[in-house]
């Protein structure tokens, strides 16, 4: 096996296991009461994966920005 291949195996099953991970983590989201629990079951979640997956940073930032927000608004009723 060459070494472009082996490559494009190891990023394949990178790629397998960061899809496995958001599925968990949609479904454990999808099972909370509201859409506040489930923004911080996704910001935590995508918090945790981008040390090990740099990819998914960006999204982890926005989505603790708006479970934030989402605090500060229900706080401010």
């Amino acid at each position: 096996m060459q070494s472009s291949e082996i490559r494009n195996q190891t990023e394949l099953g990178r790629k397998a296991e960061l899809f496995d991970a958001l599925l968990i983590m949609l479904q454990e989201a999808g099972s909370r009461g509201n859409s506040s629990e489930a923004a911080y079951v996704i910001s935590g979640v995508l918090e945790n994966l981008s040390r090990d997956y740099p990819e998914v940073k960006g999204l982890a930032q926005s989505w603790t920005e708006l479970a934030n927000l989402e605090s500060k608004m229900r706080g401010a009723a």
